[in-house]
């Protein structure tokens, strides 16, 4: 998990075809250029304009070694999932941190809502496996930043096997791209 603490990553982050291009990369894995523009319904140019503002932050990498020939080019989101670092000082920075969570939080009850709204088109095994919940619990701040910690020690294994699978492009014929939100934060009583 990378730890963001630039905010000129949250910046380039703050447009929201960007953050859709992020998540379409994170779902699928390595494609070329042009087949990405065709499943966002773009202009080419204009996908390959934000790929490269987004590759000057680390956030996708090209993958020559899939490429055909030299026109073609191949891209995949660098990394898997990331953490906010949010004690920003100055307040332009702040400001960033928060048009990037605000978009962030968008993008996440987007998805869950087009889930939603689509899930019955899903084979019965599928849809049944689907899972959420809200929990209210009360806790010191030490042990929520305990949870926090057990919680990326669950999924960490799972994100090796996604990565490698990504990586590899071996993967089971019915495995499936699945987005996994998740925010526990204090509230006021």
């Amino acid at each position: 998990m990378r730890h963001i603490d630039d905010p000129d990553v949250l910046k380039v982050l703050t447009s929201r075809f960007r953050m859709k291009l992020f998540s379409r990369l994170c779902r699928i894995g390595p494609i070329t250029v042009s087949e990405l523009a065709r499943r966002m319904d773009a202009d080419p140019g204009q996908v390959s304009y934000h790929l490269r503002q987004m590759q000057k932050h680390g956030l996708i990498e090209d993958v020559p070694e899939l490429a055909r020939d030299s026109r073609e080019r191949w891209v995949r989101a660098a990394m898997g999932g990331w953490a906010l670092v949010r004690d920003f000082e100055a307040p332009e920075d702040r400001a960033a941190a928060q048009a990037w969570t605000s978009q962030w939080v968008i993008d996440q009850f987007e998805r869950l809502r087009d889930f939603e709204r689509t899930h019955m088109t899903l084979p019965e095994d599928w849809r049944n496996v689907a899972f959420g919940g809200s929990h209210h619990l009360r806790l010191t701040k030490d042990e929520l930043a305990q949870l926090a910690d057990q919680l990326y020690a669950v999924l960490q294994p799972w994100r090796v096997l996604t990565k490698s699978r990504v990586e590899s492009g071996e993967a089971p014929p019915d495995t499936r791209p699945i987005f996994m939100f998740y925010h526990a934060f204090p509230e006021e009583p």
